[in-house]
């Protein structure tokens, strides 16, 4: 496989990395090891250098390096076996992994994203391209980290407003999809599975054929969804879920389906109607 050079990034996109990224070197060719520890160390990386697997994962569990560098073929525990074992690490589950090999063939690339590795990188002298990739990792990385902190933001915000998200697709493959946050609203653990029909049984018998009716009418005309819906969950408590809904189309200008939001508001009913009361009825009298 033919590596192609890569369009320089630039310079602002790698502020937010470590001035001097931590490198953990491991290949057990002295040669190698020096000759690529020295060329990286001349381009701003800070070295760690271990001559086989097993010293590899000694080092790592008193040091945890942003970016580790691995040959894949060495004796002993070689590259494979070593960063299955890396991956098996608490906290290093996510560090990017660059496989050196020296075997230009699919299943030896094939190996080394099965072994979890982040990308791989055929041996050669061309030291400012493996700066270069290792650059790109780190970054790839830490975009990723920030994606991973944003939703857990985001879930920890619909958590405490009583929020989820859903899609619902039409067809025989499709059905309905919830977010975790969305199957809390209705009183399910986050792995649960649910089906529309499932969530229109907790509606009461009284109050299903109006819903049904208006979802209905929804789908055919493909507008948008905006209602509250009396539910019983699966304890007994009665709740209000607010459900907002737009439709979504496919390529060909077809309805596909539905994607929203459900949320919790009954605490906000509930305080509606009790300034509504306030308003209008004496507080002594009635």
């Amino acid at each position: 496989m033919t590596l192609l050079p890569m369009t320089p990034a630039s310079t602002d996109a790698f502020d937010a990395l470590p001035a001097q990224p931590q490198v953990l070197l491991v290949d057990d060719d002295e040669v190698n090891l020096l000759l690529t520890g020295i060329a990286l160390r001349e381009r701003g990386f800070r070295m760690t250098e271990a001559s086989s697997g097993e010293r590899a994962l000694e080092v790592l569990r008193a040091h945890a390096p942003d970016i580790i560098v691995l040959d894949a073929i060495m004796p002993g525990l070689d590259g494979f076996a070593t960063c299955r074992a890396i991956r098996a690490l608490p906290g290093f589950e996510n560090v990017p992994v660059l496989m050196l090999t020296g075997l230009d063939d699919d299943a030896s690339i094939t190996r080394a994203y099965q072994a979890g590795a982040t990308d791989f990188f055929v041996k050669a002298t061309q030291w400012s391209l493996l700066a270069g990739r290792l650059h790109y990792l780190l970054r790839a990385s830490q975009t990723r980290l920030e994606l991973e902190r944003s939703k857990a933001k985001l879930a920890r915000a619909q958590d405490l407003a009583r929020m989820g998200s859903f899609d619902w697709r039409r067809g025989e493959h499709g059905g309905l999809l919830m977010s975790s946050e969305a199957l809390r609203v209705f009183g399910f653990g986050p792995h649960e599975r649910l089906s529309l029909r499932s969530l229109l049984r907790m509606v009461p018998r009284d109050e299903r054929r109006a819903l049904m009716r208006q979802l209905h009418d929804a789908a055919r005309s493909s507008s948008v969804l905006a209602t509250d819906a009396p539910i019983v969950l699966l304890d007994g408590r009665q709740r209000i879920i607010h459900v907002d809904a737009e439709p979504e189309f496919d390529e060909h200008g077809q309805a596909a389906g539905y994607t929203g939001i459900v949320q919790d508001v009954t605490d906000r009913r509930q305080a509606e109607d009790k300034i509504r009361h306030l308003a209008n009825f004496d507080a002594l009298t009635g």
